[in-house]
């Protein structure tokens, strides 16, 4: 029992020391993106790659220590929603310094420019949270786990499930928008295409899949009602 206890607390203060790792070489990272000292463009992709490593080791990490094993993911979804989001922010910066310090084969139209806007970045990202407080919520009046990939007992139709199907699936989309355009790092944005792809694809549908079965026309008639995004 201890021994359990122990790793429990292991993997947990581990996570903990990996996310505050991540956020800290991102930091690194963008005080200077976003600042005009100079630096050697070598320097630069060094600290961006430092950045892009810490984010593959807490995403893995926290993928093999926490997600489920397979007869006891319910939906079948192959990992945690914001961990998919996580990796194509991550990877759209690894895209976006990749070309402007190594390979340098394109530039971003000017028309972009508009849209590195702390504000409006800061305003889509108080949105997203707004979205998963309210969903969060819902969950929690009705005694059920958000988890995706544990069993649902009651459907839930009310409030912001009302507009939108998966608002805390648009919820994430939303906050990598709004990461990439408060950084002023619009390849952080424009790969949430990929992460719409994948989350429809992976995790929706495989979801929409499972309630069928467990509710049948009762959530047949729902998605009538609601759409899938908005």
């Amino acid at each position: 029992m201890i021994i359990f206890l122990l790793v429990d607390m292991l993997k947990r203060y581990s996570s903990y020391f990996l996310l505050l790792n991540l956020v800290y070489q991102y930091y690194v990272f963008f005080v200077w993106y976003l600042n005009d000292k100079q630096i050697q463009i070598e320097y630069a992709f060094m600290l961006g790659l430092t950045a892009f490593l810490s984010g593959v080791i807490f995403i893995l990490f926290t993928h093999i220590a926490y997600f489920p094993k397979r007869k006891n993911n319910i939906t079948n979804i192959p990992t945690y929603p914001p961990l998919i989001m996580l990796a194509s922010l991550n990877l759209g910066f690894l895209v976006g310094i990749s070309n402007l310090y190594l390979f340098q084969l394109y530039s971003l139209p000017k028309s972009f420019d508009v849209l590195r806007s702390n504000e409006i970045g800061f305003f889509i990202i108080v949105i997203s949270l707004a979205l998963i407080y309210s969903s969060v919520r819902l969950f929690r009046e009705e005694q059920e786990d958000p988890n995706p990939t544990t069993v649902s007992h009651k459907l839930i139709t009310t409030g912001i499930f009302k507009y939108t199907r998966n608002p805390m699936y648009l919820a994430l989309i939303l906050f990598q928008i709004g990461v990439g355009i408060s950084l002023s790092f619009l390849h952080i944005s424009i790969m949430s295409l990929l992460t719409i792809f994948l989350l429809h694809n992976y995790v929706i549908k495989r979801e929409e899949f499972y309630l069928l079965k467990l509710f049948g026309q009762k959530y047949e008639g729902y998605m009538q009602q609601s759409r899938r995004w908005i």
